[in-house]
């Protein structure tokens, strides 16, 4: 898997191409995730299930991820735009399922196939909620205080005016923090050629819970919606502020462990819709591995234009 991409003609795609595509696949999924919002937010406000709005959203972006994961089609994508690709739920859903696939494709068994995907699952969230959870109780006992309420530019409306400004600071908020990891992911590979992308995931989950302390993680959901919410730095964003209500205590710390529990819901929802990748992988292409599999596509497609020159 390449770094930067390739383009149509097989030869290397400029980095900054990389960071541009970032932008624009990131926002697009963005603007996606804002309009499942809508939809859940419709649906189960006044329900038992209200908390988990958010992580409705992002297993249904999972979902996406792992039926274009499964075709073989996300992984274009992320040739393309990296962590625009990556970034959003639905790439760490596919790049679950593909932890899965790899090793099936190798000839191993369906156990020794399953078991990297959810490894991944199971270390990454663990690591991360982990230290975000610390990280809010000790800012608690260090006597942080959460910034001022930020009035939040991002709601669910039914004004198609309204809900065209919103999708419009969904997709460029998005869009620039993809684009923005996707350079520190060109840096970071420039300087260590070993790198891996888990690494950038792993620190935008960080950042997430970092940036809570000056308040910019708040403002950042405040005025981009599902801009931000439905990228990797959500998760520990989400995860500080459960640390946080649990120093807190009382009626704080249920608010904690409601929010811990919508967090495991999205966390078996991943584990799951990567399962979906492997499932809708081994259906369609069986043990084919991927360049095997774009290979095929791109002798058909070939095929398919000579065809049609003919007539």
């Amino acid at each position: 898997m390449s770094c930067t991409g390739f383009d149509v003609k097989g030869m290397i795609m400029k980095p900054y191409k990389t960071v541009i595509y970032s932008f624009l696949l990131g926002g697009l999924f963005c603007l996606i995730a804002q309009a499942l919002f809508g939809f859940w937010n419709a649906a189960l406000t006044g329900t038992a299930m209200e908390f988990f709005k958010g992580g409705a959203v992002l297993v249904s972006l999972g979902v996406i991820g792992f039926i274009l994961g499964g075709l073989a089609i996300y992984q274009y994508f992320e040739e393309w735009a990296t962590f625009g690709a990556l970034f959003p739920f639905a790439g760490f859903a596919m790049a679950v399922g593909m932890k899965m696939v790899v090793p099936w494709t190798k000839g191993e068994s369906l156990g020794k196939s399953i078991w990297p995907g959810a490894w991944l699952v199971i270390w990454f969230n663990a690591v991360g909620a982990i230290v975000c959870i610390a990280g809010g109780y000790i800012a608690g006992l260090l006597g942080w205080t959460p910034p001022a309420d930020i009035p939040a530019a991002i709601i669910a409306s039914n004004d198609p005016l309204v809900s065209l400004t919103i999708g419009a600071r969904a997709f460029v908020g998005g869009g620039i923090i993809c684009a923005v990891f996707q350079i520190v992911w060109l840096v970071v590979k420039a300087a260590i050629p070993k790198a891996k992308h888990v690494w950038i995931l792993m620190g935008g989950w960080m950042c997430g819970a970092i940036f809570c302390l000056p308040g910019l993680s708040q403002w950042l959901v405040s005025q981009f919606g599902q801009g931000f919410s439905c990228l990797i730095p959500v998760g520990g964003y989400n995860m500080f502020n459960t640390g946080y209500d649990l120093f807190l205590g009382g009626e704080h710390a249920m608010t904690g462990l409601v929010h811990l529990g919508s967090f495991m819901l999205a966390v078996f929802g991943l584990f799951f819709t990567g399962l979906g990748t492997f499932i809708v992988w081994n259906a369609k292409w069986g043990r084919k591995n991927l360049h095997q599999v774009h290979l095929e596509k791109a002798q058909h497609a070939l095929e398919e234009a000579q065809g049609g020159g003919a007539h």
